[in-house]
């Protein structure tokens, strides 16, 4: 099953993915949608998110949920430490060769997006690595920064450098929004960025969560963690979820929407 899922060829069989994936169909974009992978120790633990690294679990279906978020997206925000932390990271929508070019060709027939998404970089510090693939890549990146950092260290970048006051998770989102014109911005910041953005007034619309079902997991692969499944199920309004066997592990997959 697995193994079909991301053999794509077509817009329709990005849409059945999708829905086999989360359980009901990707028919609309949310103004704010987040996108992580997570584990628990037990039910009733918080849900942890699950480090980028070789020690971490692998999921072809994992990976196509994240790219199909990622494909829906017109803006994506990241921060300076997850470049730090995955020196590899690209945006493509051709990151697997059995999907070729269906990922993009869905972008631009569902949703009519024919521009790659802008990669809006969260950072503090400034600290910024420009050899990294996601400033030669497809995607479109710019820095939101303090106006220190952007004065001081980010004369350079070679992308656009936004100088922010107060720059934070919700002022990001705002400024795709409002200067970028985003209509679905797709978080996938880390936990003690995208944390905030569970806590009133909710900005989160939408919840693409893929987790893993074994109860053991390497220490070295378990990251921060995030919220309380319980939590997000009584903030949102409606659920699917869907469970698949994925190279021997045992993965849910919940599309969570106010």
């Amino acid at each position: 099953m697995a193994a079909s899922l991301v053999e794509l060829t077509d817009t329709r069989s990005v849409d059945r993915a999708a829905r086999a994936l989360f359980g009901s169909p990707l028919d609309t974009r949310p103004s704010v949608s987040h996108s992580f992978a997570a584990w628990r120790a037990s039910p009733d633990a918080p849900l942890t998110t699950i480090k980028i690294n070789e020690h971490g679990p692998k999921s072809d279906l994992d990976w196509l949920a994240l790219h199909i978020a990622r494909a829906r997206a017109d803006g994506i925000i990241i921060t300076g430490k997850i470049l730090r932390d995955e020196p590899e990271l690209s945006f493509s929508l051709r990151a697997d060769p059995r999907w070729g070019d269906a990922l993009e060709s869905w972008r631009e027939r569902r949703w009519g997006l024919c521009e790659p998404p802008w990669i809006l970089i969260l950072t503090g510090s400034g600290e910024i690595d420009f050899e990294h693939p996601v400033f030669h890549g497809w995607a479109r990146p710019l820095i939101f920064t303090s106006d220190r950092a952007a004065t001081r260290k980010l004369a350079a970048a070679p992308c656009p450098v936004v100088a922010d006051e107060a720059p934070d998770i919700r002022r990001a989102i705002r400024y795709l929004q409002r200067g970028r014109g985003c209509e679905c911005v797709s978080i996938e910041a880390g936990p003690s960025t995208a944390r905030e953005l569970y806590e009133r007034p909710m900005a989160v619309k939408e919840l693409l969560l893929s987790v893993y079902l074994d109860p053991v997991l390497d220490p070295r692969a378990q990251g921060d963690p995030l919220v309380d499944l319980s939590t997000v199920r009584a903030i949102f309004r409606t659920e699917t979820s869907t469970t698949h066997r994925d190279a021997g592990q045992h993965w849910s997959f919940y599309r969570l929407r106010r």
